[in-house]
């Protein structure tokens, strides 16, 4: 039976925690009035040693039905191992020997624990994505590839134009509002803003072949219709159809999931979790350096494609939950009955993930679970 399994790794919910230091990008801006840096920063606690944890101020978004990521989540979805759940924990402690957590954070992240127990903002920063994460892991308020109409026009002039989105991985969390600032023909020119529409007098513009600060009158980049041209940042690119106007602008955002630090090949989830990372030999008690001896734990071989071992028990595909080969178009090991429940190998390969999922973890093949 597949069953994608409640997560145990360090991989918390999306947090809210703003810095001080930092402006907040979309959705966290000040477009959303709950997001304000004085929101966010009222509703987080200190406790009795001076340990301050903003992941109340989290939930207080993320307990909603509609703010998407699974939610509403609440406390019954925070994992008791074995027992209940469906989430990694956000607030347990953050060493647990039986199950294998013994974190190794850095300086930097290990002073976001609350007395040695997790938080949101021990993974996820809402201020920037730090780290590049899978453009199919990368939320958005548009969807990529889908051809989307305009937010408004300054002025009130009536166009017909789409814009599609193109993310790619590395991508930054950022918000954006792209003005049509000339139309043409065949295209025409547009300029950029961060602020998500908060300050609409705050532009990029288009000079000398780079984006420098500038007006809303100030000189924009060229775009021919039907044609992918770049963003000022990394990742993303967008393309617009014809029937636009001037003054024609889209708000959107690429954010999700905020991560501190990367969890691609699952090594966020190897940074907690060393005791579990071992290859075959390891896992049936052969590897001379790490031999049984009644403390040492041994877990699931990860890392390794399937029968990496030699013996010939590992099927070719992994198995849908009734026992047929998986018939997913998009990643070749699932099944299309209830993607929601697949395994996956990553990259060919057994990880964590495999099995695991830190947020929405369905356990139960017979449901269809929003991821």
């Amino acid at each position: 039976m597949r069953v994608r399994l409640t997560g145990f790794f360090l991989v918390a919910v999306l947090s809210l925690v703003p810095q001080l230091t930092a402006a907040l990008n979309a959705p966290h801006d000040r477009a959303d009035t709950n997001a304000a840096c004085y929101y966010c920063h009222s509703l987080s606690t200190m406790d009795a040693s001076g340990y301050q944890d903003f992941s109340q101020a989290c939930l207080s978004c993320h307990n909603r039905p509609g703010t998407g990521f699974g939610a509403p989540w609440v406390a019954s979805d925070e994992a008791v191992p074995g027992t209940t759940g469906n989430s990694h924990g956000w607030s347990r402690a953050a060493v647990n020997p039986l199950y294998g957590a013994n974190t190794q954070l850095g300086a930097s992240d290990a002073r976001l624990l609350v007395n040695g127990k997790l938080q949101c903002a021990v993974c996820h920063d809402p201020h920037t994505t730090a780290v590049p994460v899978k453009s199919s892991s990368m939320h958005t308020s548009i969807p990529p590839g889908v051809a989307t109409a305009k937010t408004g026009t300054f002025g009130g002039a009536t166009g017909s134009a789409s814009m599609t989105l193109t993310v790619t991985p590395g991508a930054p969390g950022i918000g954006f509002r792209l003005r049509l600032r000339t139309v043409s023909g065949g295209g025409g020119t547009f300029i950029v803003s961060h602020d998500y529409g908060w300050n609409p007098d705050s532009w990029l513009n288009w000079v000398g072949g780079v984006w420098v600060k500038g007006t809303a009158a100030g000189p924009g980049r060229d775009f021919t219709n039907g044609v992918d041209v770049p963003l000022d940042t990394g990742g993303a690119s967008v393309r617009w159809t014809a029937g636009a106007v001037e003054g024609d602008y889209w708000d959107f955002f690429i954010g999700y999931p905020f991560l501190r630090f990367t969890n691609v090949g699952d090594a966020s989830c190897f940074e907690c979790h060393k005791e579990q990372v071992m290859n075959h030999v390891r896992a049936r008690g052969n590897d001379r350096s790490y031999l049984p001896n009644g403390v040492r734990k041994f877990s699931h071989p990860v890392g390794v494609g399937l029968n990496a071992n030699g013996f010939g028990t590992d099927r070719a595909v992994v198995l849908d939950a009734d026992g047929t080969v998986g018939s997913s178009t998009t990643d070749g090991q699932g099944s299309v009955k209830n993607a929601t429940n697949d395994l996956v190998l990553n990259g060919g390969v057994v990880g964590c993930t495999t099995c695991h999922a830190a947020h929405n973890a369905d356990s139960n093949s017979l449901t269809v679970d929003a991821r």
